[in-house]
């Protein structure tokens, strides 16, 4: 009987010291929670958006943590569905006890974790989702994105291409919300910075579809000269590709959002040769910052499918390395005071000064346009170089077309 109660005591200590131990361990880490697609035809996607923001994280926790605080990602699969991502967040925020949330991919998952941050009162960063409405008249204040708009992408390839000879564009983008963002705020800015520039046809394909030849047949038609496009991942991938087949090829171009990554470019190859892009960050960016991660990133993943960080490697990086430095600056955690924090905060980005705009917590930065060349620097297949940097003025969208009333005297 001695020996039985002896034995309980014992099972009860070792609890007690487990919980005890498990307290103080969670006083000492900050908890994060990514929403993004972890599944189906848009996987690769999110499995680059975790590595950027794993490596972020990996850098912040060796130096010794945030404020004396490890930081750890909760992974989650958004499967690009708004309802899945919020219940998910909503999930870790109560159950994990998560103090920020984090996605990249869509804008409809974007509204949706805007809601859920705005209900629980918890900072969302979006690193990805690019509708202009999402920071305009969608704003919450608990709501911050760090990558570039449609408005932004708009305002970019006009000023590049008002030196350039082209004036026949086709609009081909993926048929939901963002999609018709790309085309919407295209058609309202180039007319005004090229007034001869005529839009000579415009379609949207549903989010994974296989086959776009219907729609290559009509744009060979049109007799484009630029095809203008917010295609990505999978869906980008075989635009390209079939176009090629078809007969899309130079003096026809694409003028695209994301052909910036390395998966993108080493299957589209010869194909993609000629054609743009303008990327929230590219890798062939000349600043000190940039060439300090390259050669941090490059250590450590040489051997790895993922050799330089691009595309959304580093997006993501790039993003929640400015959500730390706004913790830093608040010496706090708090919610309240990271907003006034970050707001109007200036941070010496991988693409050079960026500037977290205070009305509608939109970043502010300059915007990187690049031709893909045949020959890489980094990489045995085509890829973006030489960028030309649209000055953060020109990309800016303006206050008063924010449809932010912040932005424009209201509250």
């Amino acid at each position: 009987m001695m020996f039985l109660k002896w034995e309980r005591l014992t099972v009860l200590i070792f609890l007690v010291t487990i919980f005890i131990m498990g307290q103080a361990l969670a006083a000492y880490t900050v908890n994060i929670v990514n929403l993004d697609p972890l599944s189906g035809p848009m996987k690769d996607v999110g499995d680059r958006s975790v590595q950027g923001y794993q490596f972020a994280i990996d850098e912040i926790n060796a130096a010794g943590g945030l404020l004396g605080k490890q930081i750890k990602l909760i992974i989650e699969d958004s499967q690009m569905k708004p309802d899945v991502a919020a219940r998910k967040a909503i999930r870790a925020i109560m159950e994990d006890k998560a103090q920020f949330v984090l996605s990249l991919t869509s804008t409809a998952v974007a509204q949706a974790l805007m809601d859920v941050a705005e209900k629980n009162k918890v900072i969302f960063a979006m690193f990805g989702a690019e509708s202009d409405f999402l920071t305009g008249k969608n704003f919450n204040k608990y709501s911050f994105r760090t990558c570039f708009t449609t408005g932004n992408r708009a305002r970019a390839y006009a000023e590049f291409f008002k030196t350039k000879p082209w004036r026949k564009f086709y609009l081909m983008n993926q048929d939901y919300a963002f999609g018709h963002a790309v085309a919407d705020d295209f058609k309202k800015v180039i007319t005004k910075v090229i007034p001869d520039a005529k839009i000579v046809g415009e379609d949207y394909a549903p989010i994974g579809q296989k086959d776009f030849g219907p729609y290559i047949s009509k744009i060979l038609a049109s007799g484009a000269e630029i095809i203008f496009t917010g295609n990505f991942g999978a869906d980008l991938i075989n635009l390209i590709k079939q176009g090629s087949q078809m007969g899309i090829k130079l003096p026809v171009r694409f003028a695209t959002y994301f052909l910036d990554g390395d998966i993108e470019l080493s299957q589209t190859g010869q194909a993609a040769v000629g054609s743009f892009v303008n990327s929230t960050y590219l890798p062939t960016i000349d600043t000190p910052q940039n060439k300090a991660f390259l050669e941090r990133w490059n250590k450590k993943f040489k051997d790895t499918a993922h050799p330089w960080p691009t595309a959304n490697l580093g997006y993501s990086y790039n993003g929640l390395m400015f959500l730390f430095a706004a913790i830093k600056k608040a010496g706090s955690f708090d919610p309240e005071a990271v907003i006034k924090a970050w707001e109007a905060m200036e941070y010496n980005g991988l693409g050079g000064k960026q500037i977290m705009r205070a009305c509608d917590h939109q970043i502010m930065m300059p915007g990187p346009i690049a031709e893909i060349q045949a020959k890489s620097r980094i990489f045995p297949f085509p890829f973006p170089d030489n960028p030309i940097m649209i000055p953060l003025d020109k990309v800016a969208v303006p206050l008063r077309e924010t449809g932010n009333p912040r932005c424009t005297g209201g509250k």
